[in-house]
């Protein structure tokens, strides 16, 4: 699978790329190993960069930079824990699809899932300059994403896009708040803290 060709055509023709993922043969696995953990590794080592080597500009003037070992930890941590996010997305989507009258099909919603995360990992790069970082927003294209490939890949009926999408969405922010009181409680708070005590 060409990672780069398959984000390019995700992001830019997704009406018409969701029908051809829907009809290739791929397992959960091989999408995670040869898709999702390649581009989740761009928001984590653009962190890493960011916080460890560029570091943030204090209203002083003076640049703070993360300590690098607790900036690499904190980064595979977070790296680990996106993608379990992801993988308890798909359980979620293959979940709630028959209350959408969807098609309940774990590798049709891991490609889902998996696709539509594709904006997000690909903007992880503004993180490498911790000021850009407001622009990641622009990763809420994959909530479009989503909505398109419901009906293309679960068979969703048009009448319950919005609430599938919105059901999605908000399991989703559920998921994220859990792994990230794991991540700044266990790691960025005290490493926060630190920098603003030296």
């Amino acid at each position: 699978m060409d990672i780069l060709k398959r984000a390019k055509e995700i992001v830019l023709n997704p009406k018409g790329t969701w029908p051809v993922i829907k009809g290739e043969n791929v397992e959960v696995k091989e999408l995670f190993i040869n898709y999702a953990a390649p581009l989740a590794l761009i928001p984590a080592i653009a962190g890493f960069i960011g916080m460890a080597l560029i570091g943030m500009r204090i209203p002083s003037g003076e640049v703070l930079r993360a300590p690098f070992i607790e900036s690499l930890a904190g980064g595979v941590i977070g790296y680990v824990l996106q993608l379990a996010g992801v993988l308890a997305g798909v359980w979620v989507v293959k979940y709630l699809a028959p209350s959408f009258n969807s098609k309940a099909d774990l590798t049709l919603a891991a490609k889902l899932v998996v696709y539509a995360m594709t904006p997000v990992w690909l903007l992880g790069v503004v993180q490498i300059i911790p000021g850009l970082g407001i622009l990641s927003i622009l990763g809420l294209y994959a909530i479009y994403l989503l909505a398109v490939g419901l009906p293309a890949l679960l068979d969703t009926p048009p009448d319950k896009v919005v609430w599938f999408t919105g059901a999605i969405i908000i399991a989703s922010i559920v998921i994220s708040f859990i792994l990230s009181i794991v991540v700044v409680g266990a790691i960025y708070g005290p490493m926060y803290m630190r920098m603003m005590s030296v």
